[in-house]
């Protein structure tokens, strides 16, 4: 079910919760990335947050892979004649033409044993779902930009819509095996 989502709010959550592949991973190999954000407006695109959350953590942690000397990755919002435009720049190794091509198909992947070819497909899946489009712009040794385009909700429209309401909850009953009496009676609590 799709609800109301500020965009601009989901980027700034994606931008911490990535950050210890971007920042400290990296740091850790002696590798400076840094992150920038230019999130104009506060659009509103109808979707499904996790969803959107998946497909932009996969193209932050696609951006750092690509940029093994560190670098400079860029995420920006605008509107562009009713669409929600988001996209994703790094200042890495770049693409082929070829790469280019064939980088949204599952299974295909230029990580050799350290990808599975699904996250770019996947990101592609997601943003087909939420009945958008994705683009890539790239050179070798200049970046690539993934440029996705998503539907923009209005505000009106996003009052009327109707958010679905969490299901009841149920009781749930967990078995805990522990030995140690103080350790039992300390979660059953």
């Amino acid at each position: 079910v799709f609800v109301p989502m500020r965009i601009n709010q989901l980027i700034e959550q994606v931008i911490e919760l990535t950050q210890p592949k971007w920042k400290h991973e990296a740091q850790a190999a002696g590798v400076v990335i840094e992150i920038t954000s230019e999130l104009h407006g506060a659009p509103l695109v109808p979707g499904v947050e996790s969803e959107l959350r998946e497909a932009l953590t996969n193209l932050i942690f696609n951006a750092v892979d690509a940029m093994p000397q560190g670098g400079t990755l860029t995420l920006r919002t605008a509107l562009d004649e009713g669409q929600v435009v988001v996209e994703v720049s790094d200042t890495g190794i770049g693409m082929t033409e070829e790469v280019q091509q064939r980088c949204l198909e599952p299974f295909f992947s230029t990580k050799g044993d350290r990808g599975t070819g699904m996250g770019l497909g996947m990101v592609h899946g997601i943003v087909q779902r939420h009945e958008g489009s994705i683009q890539v712009e790239s050179e070798v040794g200049l970046g690539t930009t993934f440029i996705l385009r998503l539907p923009q909700l209005k505000e009106s429209e996003a009052a009327r819509a109707a958010i679905p309401l969490a299901p009841p909850m149920r009781k749930l009953h967990v078995l805990l095996v522990e030995d140690d009496l103080l350790t039992r009676t300390k979660f059953m609590e």
